[in-house]
């Protein structure tokens, strides 16, 4: 009975043992995955760096001009995925409060909007604005009609196969999460009208 008791308490060890080293692995191995997809977007970043330093060089320059800052500083944000007005926005900022530039970006990509950024920082967004604004007909005016172009464009999500593609709009008349489209009714409105 002793032996019987002793093989059970052994056997008993060893499913324990084996359930505690299962999920180990299986978060050794999540974190290799994340590692490896870390790895990947810093290539794509460095890819695109590359190709930001080359075929937007003339837009590069002009803000290097506007803003002082030099054009590898400006390639990274871009190959971050800030579009210019982004850049513009974190310029005028860091220019006005005399804070680096890589705090601003950083309180950006926390999740924070311009106008927390420029309150958190003491400045009035709308005066950041109208500056950005000035800056940014400036340097349009001395591009050309595709350099122009190259500015407006924004980044578009590449699908890749197996990433969920982000849910579509409602369209009119379809309902919308918490809250339900109910059609106005005809005849009530200014006009005083009976409707048709």
């Amino acid at each position: 009975m002793r032996k019987f008791s002793y093989v059970v308490g052994i056997l008993f060890l060893a499913i324990l043992l084996v359930g505690a080293i299962a999920p180990g692995r299986a978060q050794e191995e999540e974190r290799e995955r994340a590692r490896e997809e870390e790895q990947l977007r810093k290539q794509e970043r460095l890819r695109d760096r590359e190709r930001i330093l080359e075929n937007e060089s003339k837009i590069l320059e002009k803000y290097t001009e506007r803003y002082g800052v030099d054009k590898e500083t400006l390639a990274d944000l871009r190959a971050r995925r800030f579009g210019y007005g982004e850049i513009s926005h974190a310029l005028v900022l860091s220019k006005m409060t005399e804070k680096p530039l890589d705090e601003i970006v950083a309180m950006r990509q926390a999740g924070k909007g311009w106008g927390q950024i420029a309150d958190e920082l003491g400045v009035k967004l709308g005066e950041a604005k109208r500056e950005v604004k000035r800056e940014t007909r400036r340097i349009r005016s001395e591009l050309t009609r595709e350099e122009r172009r190259t500015l407006r464009q924004s980044w578009s999500e590449k699908v890749r196969p197996g990433e969920e593609v982000s849910p579509a709009r409602p369209k009119y008349g379809e309902e919308k999460p918490g809250r339900e489209y109910v059609p106005p009714e005809r005849g009530r409105g200014r006009g005083g009208g009976k409707g048709r």
